[in-house]
Protein backbone atom coordinates (compact mmCIF):
# COMPACT_ATOMS: atom_id res chain seq x y z
CA UNK A 1 0.00 0.00 0.00
CA UNK A 2 1.11 3.76 -1.01
CA UNK A 3 0.22 6.18 1.24
CA UNK A 4 0.59 9.41 -0.65
CA UNK A 5 0.50 13.05 -0.32
CA UNK A 6 -2.41 14.76 -1.09
CA UNK A 7 -0.97 18.63 -2.41
CA UNK A 8 -4.40 20.35 -2.60
CA UNK A 9 -3.98 22.20 0.70
CA UNK A 10 -0.73 23.98 -0.50
CA UNK A 11 -1.64 24.81 -4.17
CA UNK A 12 -1.91 28.38 -3.19
CA UNK A 13 1.30 28.38 -1.77
CA UNK A 14 3.77 26.11 -3.52
CA UNK A 15 4.09 25.52 -7.31
CA UNK A 16 4.48 21.84 -8.76
CA UNK A 17 7.95 21.84 -9.19
CA UNK A 18 7.73 22.07 -4.87
CA UNK A 19 5.41 19.12 -4.18
CA UNK A 20 8.20 16.44 -4.42
CA UNK A 21 10.24 17.98 -1.72
CA UNK A 22 7.46 19.23 0.48
CA UNK A 23 6.25 15.59 0.29
CA UNK A 24 9.72 14.58 1.21
CA UNK A 25 9.66 16.76 4.12
CA UNK A 26 6.17 15.86 5.49
CA UNK A 27 7.82 12.34 5.35
CA UNK A 28 5.81 11.38 2.59
CA UNK A 29 7.37 8.83 -0.34
CA UNK A 30 4.49 8.99 -2.83
CA UNK A 31 2.46 11.91 -3.59
CA UNK A 32 -1.15 11.95 -6.03
CA UNK A 33 -0.98 14.74 -8.19
CA UNK A 34 -4.71 16.22 -7.69
CA UNK A 35 -6.42 18.64 -10.05
CA UNK A 36 -3.89 21.64 -10.53
CA UNK A 37 -4.25 24.79 -12.70
CA UNK A 38 -0.87 24.42 -13.91
CA UNK A 39 -1.15 21.08 -14.49
CA UNK A 40 -4.64 18.76 -14.89
CA UNK A 41 -6.95 21.29 -14.22
CA UNK A 42 -10.59 20.57 -13.31
CA UNK A 43 -12.79 19.62 -16.94
CA UNK A 44 -9.72 21.51 -19.06
CA UNK A 45 -7.10 20.25 -21.20
CA UNK A 46 -3.83 19.29 -19.12
CA UNK A 47 -1.84 22.16 -19.23
CA UNK A 48 1.88 20.72 -18.59
CA UNK A 49 3.82 20.53 -21.57
CA UNK A 50 6.53 17.87 -21.69
CA UNK A 51 9.00 20.25 -20.20
CA UNK A 52 7.54 20.66 -17.57
CA UNK A 53 6.14 16.94 -16.84
CA UNK A 54 10.28 16.45 -17.03
CA UNK A 55 10.98 19.19 -14.67
CA UNK A 56 8.43 17.05 -12.17
CA UNK A 57 9.83 13.69 -13.00
CA UNK A 58 13.50 15.46 -11.80
CA UNK A 59 11.93 16.99 -8.78
CA UNK A 60 10.84 13.78 -7.64
CA UNK A 61 13.92 12.10 -8.02
CA UNK A 62 15.60 14.60 -6.24
CA UNK A 63 13.40 14.54 -3.42
CA UNK A 64 13.45 10.64 -3.34
CA UNK A 65 9.55 10.78 -4.24
CA UNK A 66 7.42 9.19 -6.57
CA UNK A 67 4.16 10.24 -8.13
CA UNK A 68 1.65 6.73 -6.91
CA UNK A 69 -1.42 8.16 -8.47
CA UNK A 70 -2.78 11.62 -10.92
CA UNK A 71 -6.12 12.10 -10.47
CA UNK A 72 -7.39 13.99 -13.89
CA UNK A 73 -11.34 15.08 -13.24
CA UNK A 74 -12.89 15.21 -16.50
CA UNK A 75 -16.37 15.16 -17.99
CA UNK A 76 -15.56 11.44 -19.63
CA UNK A 77 -19.55 10.54 -18.94
CA UNK A 78 -21.07 14.01 -19.69
CA UNK A 79 -24.51 13.61 -21.87
CA UNK A 80 -22.86 16.45 -23.60
CA UNK A 81 -21.57 14.38 -26.57
CA UNK A 82 -19.17 17.60 -27.26
CA UNK A 83 -17.92 17.75 -23.77
CA UNK A 84 -17.87 14.27 -23.55
CA UNK A 85 -15.08 13.79 -26.63
CA UNK A 86 -13.25 17.09 -25.38
CA UNK A 87 -12.61 15.04 -22.37
CA UNK A 88 -11.27 11.88 -23.72
CA UNK A 89 -9.27 14.08 -25.86
CA UNK A 90 -7.82 15.84 -22.63
CA UNK A 91 -7.59 12.21 -21.22
CA UNK A 92 -5.55 11.14 -23.70
CA UNK A 93 -2.64 13.90 -23.29
CA UNK A 94 -3.19 13.00 -19.28
CA UNK A 95 -2.37 9.41 -19.80
CA UNK A 96 0.75 10.52 -21.53
CA UNK A 97 1.44 12.79 -18.50
CA UNK A 98 1.16 9.60 -16.42
CA UNK A 99 3.31 6.88 -18.38
CA UNK A 100 5.74 10.12 -18.54
CA UNK A 101 5.87 10.40 -15.12
CA UNK A 102 6.60 6.46 -14.31
CA UNK A 103 2.80 6.34 -12.98
CA UNK A 104 0.92 3.38 -13.03
CA UNK A 105 -2.21 4.38 -11.35
CA UNK A 106 -4.92 7.09 -12.00
CA UNK A 107 -7.84 8.07 -10.14
CA UNK A 108 -10.76 9.84 -11.17
CA UNK A 109 -14.71 10.52 -10.67
CA UNK A 110 -17.32 9.79 -12.82
CA UNK A 111 -18.31 13.18 -13.77
CA UNK A 112 -21.56 12.44 -15.33
CA UNK A 113 -24.64 14.41 -14.63
CA UNK A 114 -27.20 12.87 -11.96
CA UNK A 115 -30.31 13.70 -13.22
CA UNK A 116 -29.48 12.10 -16.41
CA UNK A 117 -27.99 8.56 -15.07
CA UNK A 118 -28.74 6.46 -18.04
CA UNK A 119 -27.39 8.88 -20.52
CA UNK A 120 -24.44 9.21 -18.58
CA UNK A 121 -23.76 5.62 -18.43
CA UNK A 122 -23.65 5.26 -22.28
CA UNK A 123 -21.28 8.09 -22.23
CA UNK A 124 -18.66 6.88 -19.85
CA UNK A 125 -19.07 3.33 -22.09
CA UNK A 126 -18.09 5.62 -25.27
CA UNK A 127 -15.46 7.34 -23.62
CA UNK A 128 -14.02 3.53 -22.20
CA UNK A 129 -14.34 2.27 -25.73
CA UNK A 130 -12.49 4.84 -27.45
CA UNK A 131 -9.76 5.11 -24.62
Amino acid sequence: MKIALDPTPFHSSHSVLEFPQLAAELGYKYLQLTPHPDVLPFFRHPKADDALVADLRKACAEADVEVASILPVLRWSSPDENLREAAVRYWKRAVQIAVDLGVEQMNTEFSGRPEQPEESEAAFYRSMEEL
